[in-house]
């Protein structure tokens, strides 16, 4: 195939998973939206318990690597959720800089049966999908994530 063929193709390709991630992010978040909402939780704030849930204690930095948010929206939802009994605090004694979140036994609770719903929902979402597809689908994932890795970052603002 001729360079300007493959770039353009490239380019589609690009313009492609653009559109793919969107729809895909949009048919997510709405259906984590419509589990959440009876529960009176975001989005953010699943994705923080379940963060939780996942590993008994994280601080911040960790939370930060994790979620797709930036520092000042995981402090809100961190005192959100504290003040909502799900989240507790305990600072480290030997840095009493770092805070240490965990959840609460109501905290785990509801994040258990949370993430079950969220399992069920996602199995819906798959229907239909092949095992075969799905690894095809988390190889390529890795690989634009590699990709993105490897760019130099871009300064937000």
């Amino acid at each position: 195939m001729p360079p300007d063929r493959q770039e353009s193709r490239q380019n589609q390709s690009a313009a492609n998973l653009e559109d793919f991630v969107m729809r895909l992010e949009t048919a997510v978040y709405r259906g984590i939206a419509a589990e959440m909402e009876p529960f009176g939780l975001s989005h953010v704030e699943f994705f923080l318990l379940r963060a939780c849930l996942e590993k008994r204690e994280r601080n911040a930095a960790e939370l930060a690597q994790l979620l797709p948010v930036d520092a000042s929206r995981i402090s809100r939802t961190v005192n959100t959720l504290v003040d909502g009994g799900l989240l507790r605090r305990r600072r480290l004694r030997s840095d009493r800089r770092i805070v240490m979140l965990s959840l609460t036994e109501e905290g785990i609770d509801l994040t258990t049966r949370l993430h079950e719903r969220m399992q069920q929902r996602y199995a819906k979402l798959v229907d239909g999908v092949s095992e075969s597809d799905l690894r095809v689908l988390e190889s390529a994932t890795a690989r634009i994530l590699a990709n993105h890795l490897s760019l130099p970052e871009t300064p937000r603002g």
